[in-house]
Protein backbone atom coordinates (compact mmCIF):
# COMPACT_ATOMS: atom_id res chain seq x y z
CA UNK A 1 0.00 0.00 0.00
CA UNK A 2 2.89 2.33 0.83
CA UNK A 3 4.35 1.88 -2.66
CA UNK A 4 1.00 2.61 -4.30
CA UNK A 5 0.79 5.94 -2.46
CA UNK A 6 4.33 6.89 -3.53
CA UNK A 7 3.57 5.87 -7.11
CA UNK A 8 0.37 7.91 -7.12
CA UNK A 9 2.21 10.96 -5.76
CA UNK A 10 4.93 10.55 -8.39
CA UNK A 11 2.39 10.27 -11.22
CA UNK A 12 0.44 13.32 -10.02
CA UNK A 13 3.64 15.34 -9.65
CA UNK A 14 4.65 14.44 -13.21
CA UNK A 15 1.23 15.32 -14.60
CA UNK A 16 1.05 18.70 -12.88
CA UNK A 17 4.61 19.64 -13.85
CA UNK A 18 3.92 18.57 -17.44
CA UNK A 19 0.93 20.93 -17.51
CA UNK A 20 3.07 23.86 -16.44
CA UNK A 21 5.73 23.07 -19.01
CA UNK A 22 3.10 22.97 -21.76
CA UNK A 23 2.45 26.69 -21.37
CA UNK A 24 5.94 27.50 -22.66
CA UNK A 25 5.66 25.74 -26.03
CA UNK A 26 5.47 27.97 -29.07
CA UNK A 27 2.02 28.82 -30.31
CA UNK A 28 1.25 27.85 -33.91
CA UNK A 29 2.32 30.64 -36.22
CA UNK A 30 1.51 31.26 -39.86
CA UNK A 31 4.23 31.69 -42.47
CA UNK A 32 3.14 35.33 -42.98
CA UNK A 33 3.37 36.06 -39.24
CA UNK A 34 6.75 34.32 -39.02
CA UNK A 35 8.13 36.40 -41.91
CA UNK A 36 6.81 39.57 -40.28
CA UNK A 37 8.66 38.80 -37.03
CA UNK A 38 11.91 38.26 -38.94
CA UNK A 39 11.95 41.70 -40.59
CA UNK A 40 14.73 44.11 -39.59
CA UNK A 41 13.74 46.82 -37.12
CA UNK A 42 15.37 50.04 -35.97
CA UNK A 43 16.15 50.85 -32.33
CA UNK A 44 17.94 54.10 -31.43
CA UNK A 45 19.21 54.42 -34.99
CA UNK A 46 20.60 50.88 -35.13
CA UNK A 47 19.16 48.43 -37.66
CA UNK A 48 18.71 45.04 -36.01
CA UNK A 49 18.20 41.93 -38.15
CA UNK A 50 16.48 38.95 -36.47
CA UNK A 51 18.15 35.70 -37.49
CA UNK A 52 17.43 32.02 -37.74
CA UNK A 53 18.61 29.79 -34.90
CA UNK A 54 19.47 26.12 -34.73
CA UNK A 55 18.62 23.61 -32.03
CA UNK A 56 21.20 23.48 -29.23
CA UNK A 57 22.70 26.78 -30.37
CA UNK A 58 24.19 28.58 -27.35
CA UNK A 59 24.96 32.15 -26.39
CA UNK A 60 26.70 33.45 -23.27
CA UNK A 61 26.26 36.94 -21.90
CA UNK A 62 24.44 39.06 -19.36
CA UNK A 63 20.76 38.72 -18.54
CA UNK A 64 18.45 41.19 -16.86
CA UNK A 65 14.72 41.18 -16.14
CA UNK A 66 11.73 43.41 -16.62
CA UNK A 67 8.53 43.52 -14.65
CA UNK A 68 5.96 45.90 -13.15
CA UNK A 69 6.57 48.89 -15.41
CA UNK A 70 5.92 46.78 -18.51
CA UNK A 71 3.24 44.40 -17.18
CA UNK A 72 0.15 44.47 -19.39
CA UNK A 73 1.89 46.28 -22.23
CA UNK A 74 2.06 44.91 -25.77
CA UNK A 75 5.07 42.79 -26.68
CA UNK A 76 6.67 42.56 -30.11
CA UNK A 77 4.74 39.34 -30.70
CA UNK A 78 1.48 41.25 -30.21
CA UNK A 79 0.53 39.55 -26.96
CA UNK A 80 0.21 41.27 -23.58
CA UNK A 81 3.30 41.12 -21.40
CA UNK A 82 2.68 39.05 -18.28
CA UNK A 83 5.50 39.33 -15.77
CA UNK A 84 4.33 36.07 -14.16
CA UNK A 85 4.69 34.01 -17.37
CA UNK A 86 7.93 32.34 -18.43
CA UNK A 87 8.80 34.63 -21.33
CA UNK A 88 11.72 36.81 -22.38
CA UNK A 89 12.95 39.43 -24.81
CA UNK A 90 15.83 38.81 -27.23
CA UNK A 91 17.03 41.16 -29.94
CA UNK A 92 17.48 38.65 -32.76
CA UNK A 93 16.07 35.20 -31.92
CA UNK A 94 12.81 34.44 -33.77
CA UNK A 95 9.70 35.16 -31.72
CA UNK A 96 8.30 31.89 -30.37
CA UNK A 97 11.73 30.31 -29.84
CA UNK A 98 12.10 28.39 -26.56
CA UNK A 99 15.42 28.83 -24.78
CA UNK A 100 16.90 27.41 -21.63
CA UNK A 101 18.39 30.23 -19.55
CA UNK A 102 21.04 29.04 -17.09
CA UNK A 103 22.32 31.43 -14.43
CA UNK A 104 26.09 30.82 -14.45
CA UNK A 105 26.45 32.16 -10.90
CA UNK A 106 24.27 29.51 -9.25
CA UNK A 107 23.57 26.87 -11.95
CA UNK A 108 19.77 27.36 -11.81
CA UNK A 109 17.90 27.27 -15.11
CA UNK A 110 14.49 28.04 -16.58
CA UNK A 111 12.79 27.60 -19.96
CA UNK A 112 11.34 30.74 -21.55
CA UNK A 113 9.56 31.61 -24.78
CA UNK A 114 10.87 34.62 -26.69
CA UNK A 115 7.89 36.93 -27.21
CA UNK A 116 9.49 40.38 -27.21
CA UNK A 117 12.47 42.35 -28.52
CA UNK A 118 15.23 43.61 -26.29
CA UNK A 119 17.16 44.15 -24.14
CA UNK A 120 18.43 47.42 -25.45
CA UNK A 121 21.09 47.93 -22.79
CA UNK A 122 24.64 47.46 -24.05
CA UNK A 123 26.15 44.10 -23.16
CA UNK A 124 22.90 42.31 -22.30
CA UNK A 125 21.60 39.40 -24.38
CA UNK A 126 18.21 38.62 -22.79
CA UNK A 127 15.56 40.25 -20.62
CA UNK A 128 13.62 37.65 -18.63
CA UNK A 129 10.15 38.08 -17.20
CA UNK A 130 9.95 38.53 -13.43
CA UNK A 131 8.77 34.90 -12.93
CA UNK A 132 11.69 33.51 -14.96
CA UNK A 133 14.16 35.82 -13.21
CA UNK A 134 12.88 34.78 -9.79
CA UNK A 135 13.20 31.08 -10.65
CA UNK A 136 16.93 31.43 -11.41
CA UNK A 137 17.77 34.01 -8.74
CA UNK A 138 18.18 36.85 -11.22
CA UNK A 139 15.56 38.97 -9.44
CA UNK A 140 17.91 39.65 -6.50
CA UNK A 141 20.97 40.93 -8.39
CA UNK A 142 19.12 42.29 -11.42
CA UNK A 143 21.88 41.26 -13.82
CA UNK A 144 23.78 37.97 -14.05
CA UNK A 145 25.89 36.00 -16.52
CA UNK A 146 23.82 33.35 -18.30
CA UNK A 147 24.06 30.68 -20.94
CA UNK A 148 21.20 30.47 -23.44
CA UNK A 149 20.49 27.20 -25.24
CA UNK A 150 17.89 26.95 -28.01
CA UNK A 151 15.69 23.96 -27.18
CA UNK A 152 12.73 24.49 -29.54
CA UNK A 153 12.27 26.76 -32.51
CA UNK A 154 9.53 27.79 -34.84
CA UNK A 155 9.65 25.84 -38.07
CA UNK A 156 7.93 28.05 -40.64
CA UNK A 157 7.84 25.17 -43.11
CA UNK A 158 5.64 23.16 -40.69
Amino acid sequence: MKYINYTLILILTFLFSACSIGTTHPKPISMARYKATMKPYVRRGEVIQPREVSLNQTQIGLASWYGPGFNGGTTSSGERYNMYAYTAAHKTFPLGTIVKVQNLKNGKSVFVRINDRGPFVKGRIIDCSYAAAKKIGLDRDGVAPVKLTVVNKIDPKG
